[in-house]
């Protein structure tokens, strides 16, 4: 399996993706089957190669009666009409997300595929609703509803079941700027959908217009693992997924990189440092605020006894996430604490290599998670809660629980 990493300098949509996966080696004919399992009557893709600002890539298109449906690409045209992504593409009637799910459902894709292509549409339906106030029954998709959209991200299911990616990285999101035309009207860039789907992403905005579209952005958040300017890796391939638009400044391109991890000591990622000085909490109240913190996915969470103004004895409470559990975490720590406001940074992190085990030992099964740097054993630790079920049920103390855990998974007692 080999790792991916988008470049999104450009911007991402969902044609976009398609072609940069084309450029990499994806056959056509995976693309095409999904359009056949679908049963869309006179629909066909084609992919060819072209350029965009000096780079080489595969634009990818959707047909209808044998003609695409977003009308000429400029060098088939002369000039440039209307924007390069899917607003304002009302091809056919406007499909609410059960229509599109039974559309999915009753189509002869892989059950692999069906599930990611509905959860795709479930993830994108339920921005829509957020954005705009209203029920998820009430959306209707008049821009991602249409033949071309729904070939995109059921193509992209189809794609990434294809290439099987054991991970799936990305830069910061050029979302681009000005406004756009949808059917609820003319709204800032990012459309209300894609700032949605883009919440916890590192984004910034270019000139071009709309860059990133809301099934682009939701791609991302479906599918990237982490956000980072470029991971270590054996390079093996890259891939330019080449958008409408030939944009003056850069090249409308989506660029996608394939390689395998590179041998290290240790792998580098990113996490988020939350903080926040509390000093009118009760001390039951920290135990709980660490709870609902470790419980809603942050990845440690500790405290530091600090002085505060008027020389007030206070509590620094400190939490690590990932970028996109951001938003939730501080939302949390805001309100059990009481505080009125926390800092944030990201930081580089040295990671050591880690995997959980199940070893068996005379009280029961314990998972013990160990960890490897450069490949050489390093550190193992028994599940404390595993531990502390089966000392309970077996009423011996609670070390030798844990000591039968590192035995049985050949560590150091």
């Amino acid at each position: 399996m080999a790792n991916y990493h988008l470049d999104c300098s450009s911007g991402i949509a969902g044609d976009m993706f398609l072609g940069a996966c084309l450029d990499l080696g994806l056959p056509l004919d995976v693309l095409a089957d999904v359009v056949a399992r679908l049963g869309l009557p006179g629909v066909a893709v084609e992919s060819r190669k072209a350029s965009r600002g000096g780079f080489v890539g595969t634009r990818f298109r959707v047909l209808v009666d044998g003609r695409p449906l977003e009308g000429p690409d400029p060098e088939e045209h002369g000039h440039q009409h209307g924007h390069g992504h899917e607003h304002g593409h009302h091809h056919g009637h406007s499909r609410g997300l059960t229509e599109i799910r039974e559309l999915i459902g009753r189509s002869a894709l892989s059950p692999a595929v069906k599930d990611r292509a509905v959860r795709l549409f479930q993830r994108l339906g339920e921005a829509e609703a957020r954005a705009h106030g209203m029920p998820l029954e009430h959306v209707h998709f008049h821009e991602v509803g249409a033949i071309d959209s729904i070939v995109d991200l059921v193509g992209a299911a189809a794609a990434v079941e294809q290439l099987a990616p054991e991970r799936l990285t990305c830069g910061p999101v050029n979302v681009g700027s000005g406004r756009v035309r949808m059917a609820h009207g003319e709204v800032p860039i990012p459309a209300p959908a894609t700032a949605e789907l883009l919440r916890g992403a590192p984004i910034f905005g270019g000139p071009g217009g709309e860059l990133t579209t809301p099934t682009g952005a939701v791609l991302l958040a479906e599918l990237v693992t982490d956000y980072v300017d470029l991971p270590a890796m054996i390079l093996e391939g890259t891939g330019y997924g080449l958008g409408k638009k030939d944009l003056p400044h850069q090249a409308n391109a989506l660029r996608l990189l394939k390689g395998r991890a590179a041998a290290q000591r240790a792998e580098v990622g990113e996490v988020m440092v939350v903080e926040a000085e509390i000093d009118n909490l009760p001390g039951e109240g920290f135990g709980f605020l660490m709870e609902r913190l470790l419980a809603a996915g942050a990845l440690d969470v500790y405290f530091t006894p600090v002085q505060m103004k008027k020389n007030r004895p206070g509590t620094l409470v400190t939490l690590l996430c990932r970028r996109p559990q951001l938003a939730e975490l501080a939302g949390v720590l805001l309100t059990e604490s009481g505080s009125l406001g926390c800092r944030y940074h990201a930081a580089a992190r040295l990671e050591a290599e880690r995997e959980i085990l199940e070893v068996q030992t005379a009280f029961g099964s314990v998972r013990v998670k160990r960890a490897r740097l450069d490949g050489r054993p390093l550190a193992a630790a028994p599940e404390f809660e595993d531990c502390r079920r089966l000392a309970l049920a077996s009423g011996v103390p609670w070390r030798d629980v844990y000591r039968a855990a590192l035995a049985a998974a050949g560590a150091p007692g």
